[in-house]
């Protein structure tokens, strides 16, 4: 192969192909950051996935595998496909929950990915599930802070279906639920929207406020909702979904639609969505149809408990402090000047790239503290970040990592920050 790739070639070589190959053919055709920037989010010539419902192995970060059930709707269009991860709820799988959500698929132009939860490593990753079920709880389940399957899902959808990265969305019941409002709070920025469906920020509000979870409610303030529940739903109360809906409204969520079914309990065939001619369902597949992850953000709000989830967009927190909730305010204020201010955490990290910031000097300010930062794009950077996470928000030319100031540091110090 020879000239410019396409922008499908493109994609597959960077995420799971031969990196040098695709560096090769981009500098045989001349293509810059920019260049390749165009290239990776350009949804021309996209090719149709087949349609249908099939069985696909889905591999996570972590090496493990599990059943994934993925379905294109006959007649989609690909070059606006969105991809529905679906998260099953306790005892279900992704093969079982699929089907009632095919003529969504149809209305809403998205493919669906069901992958099936496997049991979690780390036991403290179940506490949500052992506040409902036990603590002896050790049936397969998702891990609610993020290193599992449905990211796996997300990524393998970008790659293999090539769907449109910014029309992607996590929905889940029960369980499922559950995870999605957690991955929601967690990894907001590589989606369009979320629908949990009968579902809690976490369990253990049977016993009380959960303090830290309800934390990172604010990170959802810019991503859509659509939040249903059963009126006589049993296992997960409702009012769980109606304190995170009134919270949501107080502070002004602009895209937040809460359906309480009336009589409808906690199984899904008494929510009126499994049904293609239910109003519920028709109401959801309009709601989600114009739905489309923003452009490159010039303001970002980020919470987050651990560093694993510390990234939202251009900025992440680094060495979050244990029982912490850290948060990252960044506001580009011009192509060469940046302010942060951080709490609970020890370092904020830039993911610079040439879609907000020019070549040069960058002027940072970290909790008033002043850095200069040379930002010296890379094309190799530029292609690591795209292989890392395989979504075109998410690149990045260079990253550049700063301490956050501790009490007493003066707000005229200058520093200069590690560079990668």
């Amino acid at each position: 192969m020879s000239g410019e790739p396409t922008p499908h070639e493109a994609r597959g070589l960077g995420a799971d192909g031969d990196p040098s190959a695709l560096r090769a053919r981009v500098d045989r055709a001349g293509l810059d950051a920019n260049g390749v920037r165009r290239l990776l989010r350009a949804r021309e010539g996209a090719p149709a996935p087949e349609p249908g419902t099939r069985l696909e192995p889905l591999t996570d970060v972590d090496g493990r595998t599990t059943d994934m059930a993925v379905h294109v709707p006959e007649g989609a269009d690909p070059g606006t496909l969105g991809a529905l991860v679906l998260l099953h709820g306790v005892g279900g799988s992704g093969p079982a929950t699929l089907p009632r959500f095919t003529e969504l698929a149809r209305r809403a132009n998205v493919a669906i990915l069901a992958p099936t939860a496997r049991a979690v490593r780390d036991r403290s990753n179940q506490l949500d599930l052992a506040g409902l079920f036990g603590n002896r709880f050790d049936a397969p389940s998702w891990d609610l802070r993020g290193a599992d399957f449905p990211l796996a899902a997300l990524r393998w959808a970008r790659v293999t279906l090539g769907v449109d990265p910014d029309r992607c969305l996590f929905a889940g019941t029960s369980m499922g639920a559950l995870a999605t409002w957690n991955l929601a709070m967690r990894y907001g920025d590589r989606l369009c929207a979320a629908v949990p469906i009968n579902g809690a920020l976490s369990m253990w509000e049977t016993f009380g406020t959960d303090r830290r979870k309800r934390a990172l409610l604010p990170n959802v303030l810019t991503l859509p909702l659509f939040v249903v529940h059963g009126a006589e739903d049993t296992q997960i109360p409702p009012a769980f979904d109606r304190q995170s809906v009134a919270t949501l409204r107080e502070s002004g969520h602009p895209a937040l639609r809460h359906v309480e079914v009336p009589g409808g309990g906690h199984a899904l065939e008494t929510l009126n969505l499994a049904d293609g001619a239910a109003p519920l369902l028709g109401e959801l597949a309009d709601w989600l149809a114009g739905r489309r992850r923003p452009g490159p953000a010039a303001r970002i709000t980020h919470r987050a408990l651990d560093d694993r989830h510390g990234r939202s967009r251009w900025v992440a927190v680094r060495g979050v402090a244990p029982g912490a909730v850290a948060e990252v305010r960044a506001e580009r204020l011009a192509a060469d000047a940046v302010r942060v201010t951080v709490t609970g955490a020890r370092e904020v990290r830039l993911h610079l790239g040439s879609d907000l910031f020019a070549p040069g000097e960058v002027a940072v300010s970290v909790n008033g503290v002043a850095h200069t930062v040379e930002f010296r794009p890379s094309l190799d950077r530029l292609l690591a970040s795209y292989r890392a996470e395989a979504d075109p928000a998410l690149l990045d030319e260079q990253t550049v990592t700063l301490p956050v100031p501790a009490a007493g540091d003066g707000p005229d110090a200058s520093r200069t920050g590690e560079e990668r």
